[in-house]
């Protein structure tokens, strides 16, 4: 069972990095209507830059959990 103490240590702690990630994209999102001059084109750019990031995130826990498995699997083979 997890203490409230440390469960609200771990709520802050998440607050903390979305907190960040939504600075860092507001200052990337900045950074591009400076660059393109143009909101329409920096939203497209934003965009395909979530997207990327999802898939990347997405591949790597699939590739992460794939390799537990196959530990899983070798320590069986041994038992």
């Amino acid at each position: 069972m997890v203490s409230g103490k440390s469960y609200n240590f771990a709520v802050m702690k998440l607050q903390k990095y979305i907190l960040i990630e939504i600075i860092m994209m507001a200052v990337a999102t900045g950074g591009l209507i400076l660059l393109t001059g143009d909101y329409i084109m920096s939203l497209g750019i934003v965009i395909l830059l979530v997207v990327v990031e999802h898939l990347l995130v997405s591949y790597l826990e699939r590739r992460k959990e794939d390799k537990r498995e196959a530990e899983d699997e070798a320590a069986d083979r041994t038992i």
